[in-house]
């Protein structure tokens, strides 16, 4: 069993946090890099087109490149799809 740098305690070696004093415990990692943002993946930019267009536009300007293909076929999706909401609405 380890003890607690601030309070003592015993403690798990895999406890993240102290049980008595619910202190952090220095050198843990409670997260790791989940990969690039969800802005980045163009599959997931596409499929939100179908489903909510206005978050793929968000995506696509949070992007930042106007002048990739994919950007422009996304654009291009979200336009078509808000002419359908459009005159459904």
């Amino acid at each position: 069993m380890e003890r607690c740098p601030s309070c003592g305690a015993h403690r798990e070696p895999s406890d993240d946090y102290c049980p008595v004093c619910g202190e952090t415990l220095t050198q843990v990692h409670l997260s790791e890099a989940t990969g690039p943002p969800w802005h980045e993946h163009t599959g997931w930019l596409g499929l939100l087109v179908l489903v909510c267009w206005p978050v793929a536009l968000y995506g696509v300007y949070r992007r930042g490149a106007w002048s990739r293909p994919t950007d422009l076929l996304l654009l291009g999706g979200c336009l078509g799809m808000a002419v359908a909401w459009g005159l459904l609405l």
